[in-house]
């Protein structure tokens, strides 16, 4: 296959975005979208190759699998060996525990599944793990695993009818990314809703576009180029509006395609594209994307947690520079025959993916080598650590509680679960829901952990908040379905959510992570704040309804054991830039409450738990979970005087 420089140019596009948006520079709120762009590539880049072997009648499944296993394992390997050494120093037995299944995962292509079954890709969370990004790699792997008997098959008809079909089920694919049942998190993560980026690819690799390009003018295909690249412009720096990566991710893509399809270096665009330093940056764009995360992650465990622009510049330039090492020693070595034989090449990777293994299940097998760590300097530092290693991390829904009774949480209230709730209701009178994201799964946690009613119902799922009620997946729509015909059944609704969505910082970006915690110019959310107020109205027609206000979350990274030290030294305190925003808030939610008419209740967190006198620490409890959300314990503080100041508005049926 004739070589493309202008794709290499394309490449640098991506993996720039990807690598600027992680380091968090704002100016591309949608650089993520970078991945999408290299789906295109991969897809196109593929099936030129394997179509054209096809055709000659020299395609082996061998020889495809070995050009793969020296493009994507031997930089891959590096990249985990330097990184394990490194989680083991920097990361508590819990975070090395996850990172030694993740790289099994990677090891085995499932990465993306592994994730999925973890964390959304843009949880806070996510931040600090190492091998995130190689979901993607997990998509590609699985790809080329079943792409190439489809294509072997299709082809029997011809390109053009292979072409449909493939552009058939790219359609099918975007439609169940954008409209499909599944989870948000399964459309990021999962191949179904990924398949159409790949697919479009190919698509045009299968189409004579090289004909076309031919009989086009200059200014003609510098003009679609152009149209291409302004497309993936407003994908980068447009906050979107549309699920993704359905509709959201058409720009980049089609973008993409237009990029691939009329680029070429008999053109003015295209010269710029396939020129000396998009191509040098597209040639290390995989080594690059390989350590990008990784150094992000380790430098935020070494303190350089503040986002800022020089930072960002730097750790990229950081990311570059081992890039461009690894594809020196690496990536060209191991894709040269001459140098690297074929046995030679299955010995170095075996060796390598058994040693990450054989480590990662050692590390599985001692519980992240929490006896083997030194961790400990003295009773302090023992007592802090057996506190995060017992009240931090984990997943919330896994803590979820109920009583197999009429106790329990759903996501959404679909038509079938109406019953359970009549059918509680008859056996208990009214009952209480719950309603809202994370931070009112904590809250139903609260009440269950203090006994407070025999039918209680937590409609809870992260991300629903009262202002976006018209989603689906979240309980808002459901809910009022079953209150417009069974509003007997619900004496209380509760509804509560975060307060970080509730502020804004100067571009209008909701839960500001860095003005949070660090502090900085921040509103509040008042088209929120009003959209909040009407759906408590509403829902007040119809029964008992109580605003739960925001509590003050903590901001902090558990899983930085040296900066948790210093906490500790302290004395365990809530940051007084966090807590001063939280109490800011609240004095604006009192305020606008009060001057309106209404029919619910407001209730501050702030007359259960006082800001002022609040610690980190209560007796033998770490409040919190992570760096918004309560601990299991902390829920079983905060319900008990929750459950006392509710009783003034609601008498739980007992």
């Amino acid at each position: 296959m004739e070589y493309r420089p202008e794709i290499d140019g394309l490449r640098a596009i991506a993996v720039l975005s990807v690598m600027l948006f992680h380091a968090g520079i704002k100016a591309l709120p949608g650089g993520y979208l970078g991945v999408d762009i290299f789906f295109v590539i991969s897809g196109y880049l593929i099936t030129s190759i394997i179509s054209t072997e096809m055709e000659q009648g020299r395609f082996t499944f061998a020889a495809f699998y070995e050009r793969r296993a020296r493009r994507i394992l031997p930089a891959l390997i590096v990249v985990v060996l330097v990184c394990t050494p490194l989680v083991f120093v920097l990361m508590l037995p819990r975070e090395v525990l996850e990172f030694s299944k993740s790289v099994i995962a990677v090891c085995a292509f499932v990465s993306n599944v592994f994730f999925w079954s973890q964390s959304g890709y843009f949880d806070r969370i996510a931040e600090l793990k190492p091998l995130l990004h190689t979901w993607s790699l997990g998509v590609e792997e699985q790809f080329y695993l079943i792409f190439p008997i489809l294509l072997m098959g299709a082809l029997k008809f011809g390109r053009k009818w292979a072409g449909v079909l493939l552009a058939a089920i790219a359609v099918a694919s975007i439609s169940y990314a954008q409209w499909g049942p599944q989870t948000k998190e399964a459309t990021f993560y999962l191949i179904p809703s990924r398949l159409w980026e790949l697919l479009m690819g190919a698509v045009l690799a299968l189409w004579p576009v090289t004909k076309l390009r031919a009989r086009l003018s200059n200014a003609t295909l510098d003009t679609l180029v152009l149209v291409g690249i302004g497309l993936i412009a407003f994908g980068l720096f447009e906050r979107g509006g549309f699920k993704y990566p359905g509709f959201r991710a058409l720009t980049p893509v089609v973008g993409a395609w237009l990029v691939i399809a009329f680029a070429t270096t008999r053109t003015t665009v295209g010269r710029v594209l396939g020129s000396r330093i998009p191509v040098a940056i597209g040639l290390v764009s995989y080594s690059a994307y390989l350590w990008h995360q990784p150094v992000l992650v380790f430098a935020r465990l070494s303190g350089f947690d503040r986002p800022s622009v020089g930072v960002a510049l730097a750790l990229t330039a950081v990311s570059f520079v081992l890039a461009v090492l690894t594809y020196r020693l690496v990536e060209q070595p191991a894709r040269d025959r001459k140098w690297l034989r074929k046995p030679a090449l299955i010995a170095a990777c075996s060796l390598g993916i058994f040693s990450l293994a054989g480590t990662s299940i050692a590390a599985i097998a001692t519980n992240g080598f929490e006896k083997q760590g030194l961790y400990f300097s003295g009773d302090d530092t023992r007592r802090l650590y057996q506190l995060l290693m017992r009240d931090t991390g984990g997943e919330l829904t896994r803590d979820m509680a109920t009583d197999g009774n009429c106790v329990f949480w759903m996501t959404q209230l679909e038509p079938a679960a109406w019953g359970r709730l009549v059918d509680c209701s008859k056996r208990f009178g009214p009952g209480t829901v719950v309603i809202g994201d994370s931070h009112a799964m904590n809250i139903y946690n609260a009440l269950f952990r203090n006994n407070y009613g025999k039918f209680v119902v937590g409609l809870v799922n992260p991300g629903c908040r009262p202002w976006d009620n018209t989603r689906r997946e979240c309980p808002y729509i459901g809910f009022g379905e079953f209150m417009d015909a069974h509003r007997e059944v619900v004496g209380t609704v509760i509804l509560h959510f975060s307060g970080s969505h509730l502020v804004l910082d100067e571009n209008d970006q909701e839960e500001p992570g860095e003005v949070l915690k660090f502090g900085g110019k921040y509103h509040f959310n008042d088209n929120a704040i009003t959209q909040t107020i009407g759906y408590l109205q509403a829902m007040s027609g119809m029964t008992r309804t109580i605003w739960l206000g925001p509590f003050v979350e903590p901001r902090l990274n558990f899983a930085d054991f040296e900066g948790m030290k210093k906490v500790a030294r302290e004395g365990y305190p809530v940051s007084p830039v966090t807590a001063g925003i939280f109490s800011a808030l609240e004095k604006h939610l009192r305020s606008t409450v009060d001057l309106q008419r209404r029919n619910f209740d407001y209730v501050s967190f702030f007359d259960i738990i006082n800001p002022d006198a609040m610690n980190l620490l209560s007796g033998d409890c770490l409040m919190y979970r992570d760096f918004d959300h309560l601990s299991v314990c902390g829920e079983t503080v905060v319900g008990k005087d929750l459950k006392a100041r509710l009783s003034r508005y609601a008498s739980p049926e007992r």
